[in-house]
């Protein structure tokens, strides 16, 4: 789940910074580098995003482990849940897979999923660095590059 939101987050981080106060969302009031978005989105939206968070978890937790009060011992998962499976296929891309190809899918998003943790945590530290954003740095990084070859 970690590498989701991570993949998640290098996409958003990335997206948000170029449509930065010219979206429809917010009335384009989140502009500026994706590390000052945070406080600048509405508080609302964020009780929102906590009940939605809240609710797939909770089902989650309802479908993945035993009732402690039944089990012989606490925090025991199910024997027919697979971990990080949520069952969400809605465009049935794993529908008529073998199991074999089901694996190397799984280790591919775990693989990204690394990556994308790495990246996030380079952008967040890059822009904690300098204040700009990922766009402006690697303008300046080219810059540099450009002036280094002459």
């Amino acid at each position: 789940t970690h590498g989701r939101v991570a993949m998640l987050a290098s996409l958003g981080f990335l997206v948000g910074e170029q449509v930065g106060g010219s979206s429809f969302l917010f009335d384009a009031s989140v502009t500026g580098p994706a590390i000052d978005h945070f406080q600048q989105v509405p508080t609302p939206f964020w009780g929102l995003l906590g009940a939605v968070i809240f609710t797939v978890e909770a089902s989650r937790v309802q479908r993945a482990w035993q009732n402690p009060f039944e089990a012989d011992k606490l925090y025991l998962l199910k024997d027919d849940y697979t971990p990080g499976d949520y069952a969400f296929d809605p465009l049935k891309l794993s529908a008529g897979k073998d199991v074999e190809w089901l694996n190397n899918m799984k280790l591919k998003e775990i693989n990204n999923g690394r990556v994308g943790m790495v990246a996030i945590s380079g952008m967040i530290a890059q822009e904690l660095v300098n204040g700009l954003n990922i766009a402006a740095n690697i303008e300046s990084i080219q810059a540099v590059e450009e002036v280094a070859a002459l």
